[in-house]
Formats: structure tokens, sequence, C-alpha cells
């Protein structure tokens, strides 16, 4: 029988826009290359040496993980930017290739000096093998079930550009800082604009907000190294904006007090009543997420714990709409596949309409 991606689509929707006609909670996991080189049983190479390899493998991967979302995860603001910069400021050498997971870049090295900075070359993605890989990939996913968005970020850019030192020019250099930032937007935009020619208008933007976590930086200077990005993001495209944050002590309510957000993604705070708090503040704010953490009873439990925590969210999370289910951050290697697969067996049984929370 084929997956059903529309009931997929309509739960999602639904969801977003709190319409209430939906027969049950959606799912949104993050798979990223390994977890579908795992489940696929190839290489990372072999998945992304086509467009067609690397939309099948997604596919495959998702509707495995009885999914309610797809997403091509190296279309993203991490090793992928990285690799964008490198080859366009004759830096390859930075980067490194793995056999079941994604490539990684040698932090800090294509802008270590600030001449680097100055004389930085924003890339043009559609010249990137890797990158015309990847948004063909998600134009043929759009094609085949109508869903697959973008993944933007600017400091999750910054730090593998930049490194450490990054942090450090927050406050001896911050103009030059502000100066990177500004090259990260344009090339972000740049892989916006790419998608658009290839894929069409995008609705919404996974947006990676790693400098919105108190262990990170303030509050202000968030807003300041990518806040304000975001904001003009949204301007120029009126784009949705999903932001996520995989960190211990993540800024959500701060954050929302400042940008019009579709929906938060996180796994942090651990209480569930600041989720309690959070979607009573922000009615109109969907938790995707909330305090589902892979490090902890996806990793180390049971599939009867890893149920219980999904049970607790729904309980707790679900009534009223807006609430989706996702565990946070990317599922790991390591994780068994009866953990995983505990989580939409859990949604089944708790997160079906109407909502009944016997066990």
């Amino acid at each position: 029988m084929p997956y059903d991606w529309e009931a997929s689509r309509n739960r999602i929707m639904g969801t977003f826009f709190g319409t209430g006609k939906i027969d049950r909670v959606p799912y949104f996991p993050l798979a990223c290359e390994e977890m579908i080189c795992r489940i696929t049983g190839k290489t990372y190479r072999e998945i992304i040496a086509s467009p067609k390899n690397y939309a099948n493998a997604a596919i495959t991967t998702f509707e495995f993980l009885k999914a309610d979302t797809i997403s091509i995860p190296t279309a993203y603001a991490g090793p992928g930017e990285a690799l964008a910069f490198a080859e366009a400021n004759d830096k390859k050498e930075s980067i490194k290739w793995f056999d079941y997971k994604v490539f990684m870049a040698k932090q800090g090295v294509v802008c270590k000096t600030e001449e680097d900075i100055e004389k930085l070359e924003i890339p043009d993605h559609r010249k990137i093998s890797v990158w015309d890989t990847c948004i063909s990939a998600l134009d043929i996913v759009n094609k085949k079930i109508g869903m697959g968005g973008l993944s933007l970020g600017i400091w999750s850019v910054v730090q593998e550009l930049r490194g450490v030192q990054a942090y450090k020019d927050m406050r001896r250099n911050p103009d030059l800082l502000l100066k990177l930032c500004e090259k990260v937007y344009e090339s972000q935009m740049d892989v916006l604009n790419f998608y658009q020619e290839k894929v069409g208008q995008i609705g919404a933007i996974f947006f990676t907000g790693y400098s919105f976590n108190k262990h990170m930086m303030s509050f202000e200077d968030a807003m300041k190294f990518e806040g304000q990005f975001i904001k003009r993001i949204q301007k120029k495209t009126n784009a949705m904006i999903i932001l996520h944050n995989c960190g211990t002590s993540p800024y959500f309510k701060e954050v929302c007090e400042e940008i019009d957000l579709l929906a938060v993604n996180g796994s942090h705070p651990l209480d569930i009543e600041y989720w309690v708090n959070f979607k009573e503040k922000f009615p109109k704010v969907t938790i995707i997420g909330a305090n589902i953490d892979v490090s902890r009873e996806l990793l180390n439990g049971t599939p009867q714990d890893v149920e219980n925590k999904v049970k607790e969210n729904i309980t707790n999370l679900a009534p009223g709409g807006r609430y989706i289910v996702g565990p946070i951050c990317c599922l790991p290697w390591g994780v068994s596949l009866k953990n995983i697969m505990a989580i939409p067996k859990a949604i089944k049984k708790y997160g079906t309409h109407p909502l009944k929370f016997n066990d």
C-alpha cells in the first residue's frame, strides 16, 4: 500500500494553522545523512551521487520512520554551506568526507584571518555540485509527494567558517563579525533564490537559530548577529519561519516576543511545565518537539520509556492543537530501531483524534 503523503500534508498544515481537522498528532523527525545511510544501506557518496538517488533515499527513510515530513538534510546551513564557501574560496582541503555520514569542515579554517573575511567570496550554489544535487533532489521530492522544504541559518554557518574565534570577535571586533554575518546572509539568499528558481515559491523556512541559546550568547547578541537577518529574510520572502534550537537553554519565549514565528523546534527545557506555559503564552506558535531529547530516553532507555515520554508530551501539549511530536536533534546512529519506532507507535496510541490518554 503506497504511503499516504497527502494525509501527512493535511496533518502538518492543519496543525500549523490550527484547523483542528486532523486525524492524529503529526510526526516530525530530523533524520540526517547517517540515518538515511543506516536505513537504506548505502554510503553517503552513493546517496549523493545523483538527485534521483538522494530523493529516493530520503523518501525511503522518512516512510520507514512513518514520518509526516521529509527533508534533504545536506541542504542545510551547516556543513553544506561550509563546503560551498570552501569551494568558492579555494579551501577544499578544509572538508573531510566520510562513508556513512555527511562531510565535515575543519571549523575556523575558511575564515581564519580578518583578511579571509574581507576577501570572502559568496558562493554561487548553482555551480556547487553538492548543492545542485540537493536542490534538484528537493525538486524531485516536491514533484513526487508535494513536500520538502529548505533550511537556512546564519550563526550555524558563522561557526563553520570562523570557529571559536567568532565568540571572541563578539567583544573584540563586532564590526568584523557583522561583516561575516552579512556575507553569510548573502549566501543564504543565494540558496533561497536557487531553490525558488528550481523548485518554486517557498512557504516555510526551517531556520537553525543556534545563536538563540543562553550558553552561546546574550539574547541581545543573538538578535544582533542572527535575529535581524531572520527579520530581513521574512520581509523579502514573506515566508513563515520554524525556529530550531537544539541547545539546553534556548531563548524561545524571548524570540517569540521579537519575531513572528510559525513554530519552535527544540528539546529543552526538559520541564514539561515550561512548554505548557509557552503554549498558553503563544497559542498560535506550533510546538515541535518540547522535551523529547534524543540523548535521553531514545538513546539510553527502552521502548516503554520512549512511549511514556511521547505520551507526556501529547497529553500536555496536543489538546487544542498546534503540537507536533519531534525528537530533537537528529536521530543519532547509536539509537536502537526499536526505540525509534516506539515513537510512531506511541503517536498512534495516544495522538489519534479524538485524543484519549488511558493506558
